[in-house]
């Protein structure tokens, strides 16, 4: 079986093992073990290797395009641009647009979805802009300003949020325009998170030889990490001597990952894997639970995206071991191929996406974060034309 089919037969179990983890992890705060039994379908048959995981599985971005939309001008709404990822994502789309001689402006959206992300779209509405483009901003918590922007005719785009229909916590119908969809293989930001997250499960597997003791950190309340986790518990059942501690962080606690991993270091002081689902939880202190505990050199960490701080960690061994590094700055360039096919009268196509692992070993730069095993900014500009 390959390892997209592996991957496929993984997400198809979404929901089930979703609903296995709102089961198991209630009581918010409390940590909960999964001990590798047979409760949920398993993600495959036999381990993934770290060759796999490190080769990936890249498609390419479109070969073609439709014509390009003339004197557009677009609102990109960042989840906040004091967020590596966010930056990146955000000024990825804003120089993608721009070479389609696009007037492009980027909203700060201070990773407040109490009122940042909503205030944002409307600015974007009130300066009378042909397009939105939102970052990691799910529909549930923009919906009335979604519908505005439909009324008034301003095409919307989500890139690595999910719509109102996705997640494991659906708001209802869709009202994005359209949404990127990472490739063939991931046909939804949903599906590409579920397979990040049985990624992590599964360099944990295969460095660990199959047996594992794990802490594995689920950001609650949100989709991204609803799904991300949900997609690590799908992998690890294949896994039979493997333990998981699920522990939880949230939005008022997201500060707390030092505090919250040095715990459950403590709490299960056998633990020699730790998952932690975002990279910015990583430079909030996980990795410094990590590197400064008695049992530092016998623990690993994953972590999320291979942002340039988080592959320092791993190249001077200061608490991260690997990332799932994942090409943020292609989501921009998509959600801009993504937007102008909505111009046109178009669908949403596949933009090519994957992700690698990187370590030690693996997909490592000498410095510098993650880089893509292509060159999708030459390949967009080609399609385009410009």
């Amino acid at each position: 079986m390959s390892l997209k089919e592996r991957r496929r037969n993984g997400a198809l179990a979404l929901l089930a093992v979703a609903a296995l983890l709102t089961s198991a992890c209630a009581g918010g705060g409390s940590a909960s073990t999964t001990d590798g039994g047979d409760e949920a379908p398993t993600a495959s048959a036999s381990p993934v290797s770290l060759e796999e995981l490190a080769a990936g599985d890249y498609g390419a971005p479109p070969t073609s395009a439709p014509p390009i939309a003339e004197d557009k001008s677009i609102w990109i709404v960042s989840c906040g641009q004091n967020a590596i990822g966010c930056a990146i994502g955000a000024e990825s789309a804003k120089e993608a647009a721009e070479s389609l001689g696009w007037t492009a402006q980027v909203c700060d959206g201070q990773l407040n979805a109490g009122g940042a992300f909503a205030d944002c779209v409307r600015q974007g509405i009130a300066a009378g802009v042909d397009g939105i483009v939102t970052e990691a901003i799910d529909c549930s918590v923009i919906q009335d300003p979604l519908r505005e922007a439909e009324a008034a005719d301003i095409v919307t785009v989500n890139f690595w949020g999910f719509d109102c229909d996705q997640g494991v916590n659906p708001a209802g119908d869709p009202l994005f325009s359209a949404s990127v969809q990472p490739s063939e293989e991931y046909a939804s930001n949903e599906d590409y998170q579920f397979a990040v997250g049985q990624a992590r499960a599964e360099w944990i597997i295969a460095a660990s030889g199959g047996e594992a003791e794990i802490i594995e950190l689920e950001f609650k309340g949100t989709n991204i990490g609803g799904v991300l986790s949900a997609g690590f518990h799908d992998a690890i059942e294949s896994c039979g001597s493997c333990t998981v501690h699920t522990v939880d962080v949230t939005h008022q606690t997201f500060g707390d990952a030092r505090q919250i991993v040095e715990s459950a270091l403590l709490q299960h002081p056998a633990a020699e894997w730790v998952a932690i689902p975002l990279e910015s939880l990583v430079l909030l202190g996980a990795a410094q639970a990590v590197a400064s505990s008695p049992r530092s050199s016998d623990i690993s960490l994953i972590g999320g995206e291979g942002f340039p701080p988080n592959l320092d960690l791993i190249r001077e061994d200061q608490g991260q071991s690997a990332s799932v590094g994942q090409p943020i700055g292609w989501y921009g360039y998509g959600a801009i191929d993504t937007i102008n096919r909505v111009f046109n009268g178009e669908s949403a196509v596949p933009q090519g996406m994957s992700f690698q692992i990187v370590d030690a070993e693996h997909n490592l730069p000498d410095e510098g974060g993650y880089v893509p095993p292509v060159d999708y900014e030459s390949a967009y500009r080609e399609a385009w034309g410009v």
